[in-house]
């Protein structure tokens, strides 16, 4: 079996080729190609992984999308379109006007979907010309929200989007009760970093309560600390950590503006990991700093259960299906899903908390209407789209924020 990695000059590549170095004998694997536009990253992280792996796996790299991609099995998307340049304006630009800056959320959220898409929609065009067979895993993000867009506008079904904070907090649970990721079980829907955890259960049994005393799930982007005891006891749901910025959005701000972005701090990052690559051969200490714990383990286990097609439970962003009753089964939401033979069914699990449904409708209004803003190039739908979310903008300045996100990252909206 291949696998392709889209985006394969990322510093995170070694923990993914370590993941799947784990299942390579249960899933057959043969061959991981690489692929980057960025060629020197694409050679380091080459270089790096054959001496990693020692031999124990094929590691091939190419210069061309579709010779990557042809006669691979699966596909992954880690890709960041802009960069981290990209991501340090997603920070900046929304505080001139008040507003969070985030990667995956809000106004930051906004540009790296704007600037995706049509990555997104070229390499979709060209894996369905070159090998229409493979399964694609995303990671890109704001991954919930490209995945609304592959699978429900550009009518992709083989793609499935992936975050790591539900295998945290799984991993999370099942540290707290001194048990298997396996025996976990989660009433969890909602949206990518948007997200609600309702209740909970370990061999059957309902321990909910325990579960929201003790579990807090923090990633290393996080700004500021946990949601108050009293806000759990009242809404009986642990929200997403990202749900801070719609939550504490006064604390956030105050902290975002104090400190320096966390885009800056992960340029540095990878610049010493990168330098580490070019002569290490096990994987640094200093990648635990970048975030994404667990990142490799989801997408590892994800793809082996892909192909063993045991109805193994993950959770994965795909559409609803009547997972949620109360939310409309084209919605893409992150739920628990059964994982067969290269598909995924989404578990019932009856109705949604009304508070999280707020937030989950609005949301996704915003998501669809940044999505036709870019079928249509239209700047009076990225208006509307901007407008609509919690963390945009008011009449007062909503158009001169969008036209500085135009200017800085050259969208094409008339």
């Amino acid at each position: 079996m291949k696998i392709s990695i889209i985006g394969a000059g990322s510093t995170y590549t070694p923990e993914l080729i370590k993941g799947i170095m784990e299942i390579r004998e249960a899933a057959t694997v043969d061959e991981i190609c690489f692929y980057d536009i960025n060629q020197e990253r694409l050679d380091t992280l080459y270089e790096f992984s054959r001496r990693l792996v020692k031999g124990a796996l094929k590691i091939s790299k190419r210069e061309r999308f579709e010779e990557c991609v042809k006669d691979s099995d699966f596909v992954v998307f880690q890709f960041r379109p802009g960069g981290l340049e990209g991501r340090l304006k997603d920070e900046t630009i929304p505080l001139k006007y008040g507003l969070v800056g985030q990667e995956t959320t809000g106004v930051g959220g906004f540009a790296a979907a704007l600037r995706a898409f049509p990555v997104i929609e070229d390499y979709i065009n060209r894996i369905e010309r070159t090998n229409p067979r493979a399964f694609v895993v995303n990671f890109t993000n704001p991954s919930g929200h490209i995945t609304e867009f592959v699978l429900n506008h550009l009518k992709f079904e083989r793609f499935v989007g992936l975050c790591n904070i539900p295998i945290n907090l799984i991993k999370a649970i099942a540290s707290l009760f001194g048990t298997s990721l396996e025996e976990v079980d989660l009433k969890y829907y909602g949206l990518n970093h948007l997200s609600f955890l309702e209740r909970v259960f370990v061999k059957g049994e309902d321990v909910t309560h325990k579960v929201f005393e003790q579990i807090r799930v923090n990633p290393a982007n996080m700004p500021i600390g946990d949601f108050p005891s009293w806000l759990i006891e009242t809404l009986e749901l642990l929200p997403n950590p990202y749900l801070r910025y719609y939550l504490m959005t006064g604390s956030v701000l105050e902290h975002l503006k104090e400190e320096e972005p966390r885009a800056k701090r992960v340029m540095e990052i990878e610049r010493e990991l990168l330098e580490k690559y070019k002569t290490s051969s096990e994987i640094p200490e200093e990648l635990s700093l970048r975030g994404g714990s667990m990142y490799s383990t989801a997408a590892a286990y994800l793809i082996r259960d892909l192909v063993l097609g045991e109805g193994k439970m993950h959770v994965v962003n795909t559409r609803n299906e009547g997972s949620v009753k109360n939310l409309p089964d084209d919605y893409v939401l992150e739920i628990p899903a059964y994982v067969f033979r290269l598909r995924v069914q989404p578990r019932r699990q009856g109705s949604a908390d009304p508070f999280a449904l707020s937030f989950i409708h609005s949301i996704k209004t915003f998501e669809r209407l940044t999505i036709e803003a870019y079928e249509k190039s239209s700047k009076k739908l990225a208006l509307k789209a901007l407008l609509s979310h919690p963390l945009g903008p008011k009449a007062e300045n909503a158009r001169d924020l969008l036209d500085e996100l135009i200017a800085a990252n050259g969208f094409a909206l008339e």
